[in-house]
């Protein structure tokens, strides 16, 4: 009897240590359907564009898709507490069709725009965060305008 008491304790202890949070993406990414994830990073003066990464690699993908597949919404943000910048975004195609835009707090991956409300989103530890898989990626770095239009490159 005690036994069972304990089992229902501990079950009890993981659900409500779990039922708070909430998966980021209700309908997972399939990594084999995406083609090409675009990344534009927060833009500060339109007249100077924003850094964008077009990534294609199968291997980059895949790491950005398990990343976002894996990540849980903690808490609705506190707009009073919390620093609001222009939005970056992760854009993610199959062929020409973009099936799913994130839009981030600045470059901020942990903190995300859902149906204009803001959220902090946990990431796994065991996982480099969007922002940091944006930085390492192998994609050349391009200039794009407020409407994704390509400006440039980078100066060095």
């Amino acid at each position: 009897m005690k036994k069972k008491i304990w089992i229902c304790g501990v079950l009890c202890l993981l659900c409500l240590g779990g039922c708070g949070k909430k998966e980021l993406l209700q309908e997972k990414l399939d990594a084999n359907a995406i083609d090409k994830v675009v990344v534009t990073l927060a833009m500060g003066n339109p007249d100077n564009g924003a850094d964008c990464k077009v990534i294609t690699d199968e291997g980059e993908i895949a790491k950005l898709i398990a990343v976002f597949n894996s990540a849980v919404i903690e808490e609705r943000a506190d707009l009073d507490e919390e620093w609001v910048a222009s939005s970056g975004s992760y854009a993610f195609f199959s062929g020409e069709e973009q099936v799913l835009k994130l839009n981030t707090n600045g470059n901020d991956p942990e903190h995300i725009w859902i149906n204009d409300a803001f959220y902090e989103i946990d990431y796994p530890d065991n996982m480099y965060d969007p922002y940091e898989q944006y930085r390492f990626s192998s994609a050349q770095t391009i200039v794009v305008d407020e409407n994704g239009e390509l400006m440039g490159s980078p100066e060095v």
